[in-house]
């Protein structure tokens, strides 16, 4: 038992608590800087790593061919990029739209085709205004031996027996009756395959043409020996022949005969 008069011992400073502040202290730092860190590796991943891909120009309508010029180049962050998009413009020759693609948009494998019966659920064929799309006959022979295909440009020749305009001095003439006309569609095509790839005869080719000189072709088609001949992609307009001035884009010329006919191209 202690003494009465003893002193009692001096109270110790108790240093758990600065011990606890310290350690919640350098908790909230280490959290701070793993935070810190955490957002300058997320907007690396966003940014820094991008791919070039392939994308819209323009707006272009469904069903509509897709050409060079429709298309440019973007960079977009690699975690954006959906399975299937093009990164070679190269890649999209002799495709169309299966919907509309609005400028800006990168294109992939499930917006356009190349087999022109995946366009056949659209409702309209990209037709300009002042135009109407007409089916001719072709073949072989007369058609380049399948090789014409869709976005392509063609000329027309027309051979004909000069006894339809004047019975005197009958003979055959030779003449170039329509240029630059734009193939829209093909008709169906077989796989017989030709230098790698699907190639085939069909018997129908589908054009772009006035009312007027739609006409015009009618009775070209009924009345003489038509062959069609393939420009090549260097000497492509890229845009449809203008119609004749004598034969307005949306007006019908009305009756067409040998006598119209001559007068036009003077066979």
């Amino acid at each position: 038992m202690a003494a009465i008069g003893q002193t009692r011992p001096a109270r110790t400073t108790n240093i758990r608590t600065p011990l606890f502040i310290l350690g919640v202290g350098l908790a909230l730092l280490a959290f701070l800087v793993m935070f810190a860190f955490g957002m300058l590796f997320a907007n690396r991943s966003q940014t820094g790593t991008q791919v070039r891909v392939v994308v819209a120009a323009q707006d272009i309508d469904a069903r509509e061919p897709i050409t060079p010029d429709m298309l440019t180049t973007a960079l977009i962050p690699t975690a954006a990029v959906a399975p299937h998009t093009f990164v070679r413009a190269a890649d999209l020759a002799g495709v169309s739209a299966l919907v509309g693609i609005y400028k800006g948009q990168p294109i992939t494998g499930n917006v356009v085709a190349s087999n022109p019966d995946q366009l056949t659920y659209s409702s309209f064929l990209p037709i300009p205004q002042g135009y109407i799309a007409l089916t001719l006959p072709t073949s072989e022979q007369q058609g380049v031996a399948g090789f014409i295909a869709q976005g392509d440009y063609i000329d027309v020749i027309a051979t004909v027996n000069t006894q339809l305009f004047l019975s005197a001095n009958p003979r055959q003439v030779t003449r170039t009756v329509f240029t630059s006309v734009y193939v829209i569609r093909v008709g169906p095509q077989s796989t017989v395959p030709r230098q790698g790839q699907a190639q085939g005869l069909s018997s129908s080719i589908t054009v772009l043409m006035s009312l007027c000189d739609a006409q015009y072709m009618d009775w070209l088609l009924s009345n003489t020996t038509l062959k069609y001949a393939l420009l090549s992609f260097h000497d492509y307009t890229k845009q449809q022949a203008p119609p004749d001035a004598a034969c307005p884009s949306t007006t019908a010329p009305g009756l067409i005969g040998p006598a119209q006919v001559q007068g036009r191209w003077g066979f």
